[in-house]
């Protein structure tokens, strides 16, 4: 009985080294793979925030007003051209 007991033991003493061994390799592989995802997301966030500048920069009033006056040919109307129309809501 006693053999047997030491048999189990020495052979579960390898597995268990084994195991431990396996176990570190997976670690240290799901940390490698984590950290190219961090990576990569923080790669995906520097591009949101150049497209979001981007966008600010081509909806700038400024340069909306160039573009129409440039290629579309536009002008400001003066004063005089403005015809301001009130319309009163009838209420009952």
């Amino acid at each position: 009985m006693k053999r047997l007991v030491a048999l189990i033991m020495i052979a579960t003493v390898p597995a268990l080294i084994f195991l431990n061994i396996w176990q570190v390799f997976r670690y240290e592989k799901l940390q490698h793979s984590i950290a190219l995802m961090e990576e990569e997301q923080q790669d995906w966030l520097e591009r949101n925030k150049r497209m979001i500048a981007g966008i600010r920069v081509l909806s700038s009033p400024g340069r909306i007003d160039m573009l129409a006056q440039e290629e579309l040919n536009l002008t400001k109307p003066d004063r005089g051209e403005i015809i301001r129309i009130n319309i009163k809501e009838n209420s009952r």
